[in-house]
């Protein structure tokens, strides 16, 4: 059974599925893993006729900790401050607006149905404001939910909340060290963390209304109680021993008494097998990723696999981009001819709309056609023609070496060393190329000239390629010569005269 309707059985009531992404910087394609696994679990259910909310936050109130190089100079002092609150890269909209745009494009690209929020509104609007009083009245429970699982106490000035400093308007740099029932008391500090320099400021503020923001993990709790979510699902790292939703579930428990939504780990990416990182530079972008791969094959990829199980995916150099084509093509075959069921089913949870065959010729062929000048009719009359644009970029910015193949302006130096035999068989395929040849009869008349010749196919092939590519090897031979300006074919294949 397949992994999502396996996980789903027997479930009863209202659903509302629930993630979370913070928009302060460039969405790594593991980043897209979680929106497209719970668009999946949403799909599920609603195949089953179930009342279902499929939500996702963009958690835009978290102070920004960290900037890419380009915007060290012009965001710096910006550091600490809220992410709705600082200003778009571009000038419009907010530092949260500008990343938020992109992955809403993504989002609509890969077909998710979702029910997008914004933290700052939802703080804003006081929806989180019974939360925050919950947390701040309760405090000496949520610090022992923490003790509990670190074995180490915390000091009675604690609180789960940071409030805007209403001074500098930094958030990362307050710490709120008392409660009075209607106030919070706060500081900010300039050493409180390595990343931004808080302004001195002490005082008396109310928590709420926007005011203030509590830490990840308890608010990852309140909005389960405030949302009622009954399904989310996240990286291994928060799931672990002692990670955020262990925290966040006990405080659940401790406060509302309420149980935590139904949630499994899911698995990164690895680049090299290493977990990918937009700041270490290691994997893709989603930009990037839906640059290469139609948008059925970027969900076929997050879902092919049990979310459970890491998948190693550098495509870069690599054939790994192939040979995903390839599984989508296989997976495609299975279900439109009742193949494997659980292949079958990640193939239909891939679709957008209605399910659509995909070309019956490998990608590896097609990488090929596309560096042909004279084949755009032929990939025209094969309906080649949307994969060819994913086709040409995988060549031209991932693929090995080995299947680049430039026709070279030149004479190869390597061409000028074939042999007498060599060079015959390259002076006969010029004398006959006046024919009108297809490309099977002409591979097919190949073979049997160099036979005559007593050529091996090897020894004939390469010639050919050493001659147009300066390579041992290149696409189907024949294919590549008919592709090609037939007086430039011939004038190569004559340079012995």
């Amino acid at each position: 059974m397949f992994w999502a309707d396996k996980a789903l059985q027997n479930r009863k009531g209202r659903e509302f599925v629930n993630d979370g992404w913070t928009p302060s910087g460039i969405v790594h394609m593991g980043g897209l893993k979680g929106p497209v696994i719970h668009d999946v679990l949403a799909r599920v259910l609603k195949e089953r006729n179930k009342d279902v909310t499929n939500n996702l936050s963009f958690d835009d109130f978290d102070p920004i900790d960290g900037l890419p190089a380009s915007l060290m100079e012009s965001h710096k002092d910006y550091m600490g401050v809220p992410i709705f609150l600082a200003p778009s890269p571009d000038g419009k909209g907010s530092f949260g607006d500008f990343y938020g745009r992109k992955m809403r494009e993504m989002l609509k690209a890969l077909g998710i149905d979702v029910h997008i929020y914004l933290a700052s509104e939802k703080y804003k609007s006081g929806e989180y404001n019974e939360g925050i009083r919950a947390l701040l009245d309760n405090v000496k429970k949520v610090r022992q939910v923490y003790e509990k699982v670190y074995k180490k106490p915390l000091k009675n000035d604690w609180y789960p909340l940071q409030v805007i400093c209403p001074n500098c308007k930094k958030l990362g740099t307050t710490k709120v060290i008392d409660w009075d029932g209607e106030e919070v008391t706060f500081i900010c500090m300039p050493d409180l963390v390595t990343w931004a320099q808080g302004c001195n400021a002490t005082g008396k503020i109310s928590p709420f209304n926007g005011n203030a923001k509590m830490p990840w993990k308890p608010e990852w709790a309140i909005k389960w109680s405030t949302f009622h979510v009954t399904i989310e699902w996240s990286g291994k790292d928060h799931m672990s021993k002692g990670g955020s939703f262990e925290i966040a579930a006990n405080i659940l428990k401790a406060i509302f008494n309420q149980e935590p939504p139904m949630a499994r780990p899911y698995e990164f990416f690895l680049w090299n097998g290493k977990k990918m990182s937009s700041s270490k530079g290691l994997g893709l972008t989603g930009e990037d990723l839906l640059q290469v791969l139609p948008a059925q094959i970027v969900r076929f990829l997050m879902i092919k696999t049990e979310p459970n199980k890491a998948v190693e995916f550098n495509p870069v150099g690599t054939d790994s981009i192939p040979k995903l084509y390839d599984e989508y093509q296989k997976a495609a075959e299975a279900y439109f001819h009742n193949g494997d069921k659980d292949v079958a089913r990640a193939f239909a949870l891939s679709q957008i709309g209605e399910a659509v065959k995909p070309p019956a010729i490998r990608f590896s062929a097609l990488a090929q056609w596309v560096q042909m000048p004279n084949m755009r009719e032929e990939i025209k009359k094969q309906g080649l023609e949307k994969w060819a644009i994913y086709a040409r970029v995988w060549v031209e910015r991932y693929a090995p070496e080995s299947e680049k193949f430039l026709v070279q302006q030149e004479i190869p130096e390597s061409a000028k060393n074939l042999d007498d035999k060599q060079k015959a068989y390259l002076q006969k395929i010029a004398d006959e190329l006046d024919h009108e040849w297809t490309a099977e009869e002409l591979q097919k008349q190949m073979y049997e000239w160099a036979k005559a010749l007593g050529l091996s196919p090897k020894e004939s092939f390469s010639a050919i390629y050493q001659t147009l590519l300066g390579k041992d090897h290149g696409p189907k031979a024949a294919w590549l010569i008919l592709s090609l300006d037939k007086k430039f074919v011939k004038e190569r294949f004559s340079f012995i005269k």
